[in-house]
């Protein structure tokens, strides 16, 4: 691996160096992400090799469509809460602070992001009408958000009051609020995957909106919450297939049905 005096990876500008840019192509850039990332993921090699290299070409003027990695979009973990669970954590967030229990009550129920939570002004709120309006959002699109009555009712009871200015939670990004979360978790005896954390909230959303609310991959991303279907498709695994359901209907031993009498 290519390294500078500080022991990091070089970037690609480093690697290809005067290598004309028309030059660049795919054997170019897959040596390139073999040579300065040998050990990384598809998924690294994609963000810091290939997704970079392409922008800077673009902007270049030169049209060139790599073909990415096998597995350059990284492993998609859905992992989301039963209702039981998801009870447990919120008593367990609420225990530790009473803004904190809030603030992962409206993540719940809104399926916001993290900073989008964090960045909301009370007067971009509107509890009557139940809706939340997002000016900054990951994919730079606002969006407005619905919220449901257990979301409005549990913001009015808000431990500083919604009459005021500024945003809605006192949080910022920041690490003692995922500390607060592992404490939460363990106080609930819930397990979160390893790098989940906030996104559980949103993970859980989108598995509810799918397994209670009667949503498809389309009515998910119709809520404005994904942009693409490719997004929304990972919650399709949140409920078990028509064809799957078929299983009921399969004979029933005698012992088996003896045992589930006892």
């Amino acid at each position: 691996m290519e390294e500078n005096r500080s022991g990091r990876s070089r970037p690609p500008i480093a690697h290809f160096r005067d290598l004309p840019l028309t030059q660049i192509g795919q054997t170019q850039i897959d040596e390139a992400a073999a040579t300065i990332y040998p050990t990384a993921s598809q998924a690294t090699r994609n963000r810091q090799v290939y997704t970079p290299v392409s922008a800077i070409l673009k902007s270049a003027g030169i049209e060139t469509r790599f073909k990415r990695p096998k597995g350059s979009r990284g492993n998609r973990r859905l992992f989301f809460l039963s209702p039981e669970q998801a009870d447990k954590l919120i008593e367990g967030a609420t225990a530790i602070d009473a803004e904190f229990g809030l603030f992962c009550t409206f993540l719940l129920y809104t399926g916001c992001r993290l900073n989008e939570a964090t960045r909301l002004l009370v007067d971009r709120m509107n509890l009557s009408e139940g809706w939340a309006f997002l000016s900054e959002t990951k994919n730079d699109d606002p969006r407005l958000v619905h919220m449901p009555p257990v979301s409005t009712a549990a913001l009015t009871n808000h431990p500083r009051g919604l009459e005021r200015t500024g945003k809605v939670f006192r949080f910022s990004k920041c690490g003692r609020l995922y500390k607060w979360l592992s404490d939460a978790s363990k106080r609930a005896s819930v397990v979160l995957p390893d790098r989940v954390a906030f996104h559980v909230f949103r993970h859980t959303w989108g598995a509810w909106m799918r397994r209670y609310g009667g949503l498809d991959t389309t009515g998910l991303v119709e809520t404005g919450a994904w942009r693409s279907r490719q997004a929304a498709s990972v919650y399709e695994h949140a409920v078990q297939s028509e064809e799957a359901r078929k299983a009921d209907l399969l004979p029933i031993l005698g012992k088996i049905r003896v045992n589930r009498i006892g």
